[in-house]
């Protein structure tokens, strides 16, 4: 499957988003990227294994997302 087009938007909305609809060439719709990728702020990186574990340890394991948010 493809993937969609992601666009940077600065002005009035600013962020990352995605191109969900091409309606015609000069026309389309977007939404925000709500992807963990596109969220992180700059200066940010991905928690390597060895925090996870930490964490894990100090927390009990993580659990699966309940699908609320």
């Amino acid at each position: 499957m493809e993937q969609p087009a992601h666009i940077k938007v600065s002005g009035a909305l600013e962020g990352e988003f995605i191109i969900t609809e091409e309606r015609n060439p000069n026309e389309f719709v977007i939404t925000r990227d709500t992807s963990w990728q596109a969220m992180l702020g700059e200066g940010e990186r991905e928690a390597t294994d060895e925090e996870i574990a930490a964490l894990e340890a100090e927390h009990g394991p993580f659990q699966p997302a309940d699908g609320e948010g």
